[in-house]
């Protein structure tokens, strides 16, 4: 299914589930594909390297767990603004892919924090309970956007 891509941009701000979060810049329509990701934004790093590494701590908040290792970010200075997207057991995006391509499954106001279920990223593992607990359910708050 070939889906229609939102001209929304996402920007970051203090979110109410997480420190900060991802939010629309402009109304996103059911359906379209959202744009939080940049496909050549990520490696995948075996357990053994991440916490050998100096930076085990950001593998371990910010990459995505699966079997033997982590896909995390390629430079932690320079991610893609869906690295701080945070967990709702209710999301306002989702994926085909389980990837990088994302599409609202409701319409989302602009100012809306962007959400995903962590759970949904990795079959085998729970990306969920490795950090901080963080609320099953969010209070979806609008933000204002910022002026262009």
């Amino acid at each position: 299914m070939k889906r229609k891509v939102s001209k929304a941009f996402v920007y970051l701000g203090p979110s109410d589930i997480e420190g900060i979060g991802c939010f629309a810049d402009r109304a996103i329509r059911k359906g379209e594909t959202v744009r939080v990701w940049d496909g050549k934004d990520s490696r995948w790093v075996t357990t053994q390297q991440a916490h050998a590494s100096p930076q085990r701590h950001l593998f371990k908040r910010f990459g995505i767990r699966t079997t033997g290792g982590y896909h995390a970010p390629i430079d932690f200075l320079r991610i893609s603004t869906g690295w701080y997207m945070n967990h709702d057991a209710d999301p306002n995006i989702s994926s085909d892919d389980e990837d990088v391509t994302y599409y609202a499954v409701r319409d989302i106001p602009a100012g809306e924090e962007l959400t995903m279920d962590y759970r949904r990223m990795d079959e085998r593992h729970d990306n969920l309970a490795r950090d901080v607990q963080v609320p099953a359910t969010s209070k979806r708050k609008k933000r204002p956007t910022p002026r262009r």
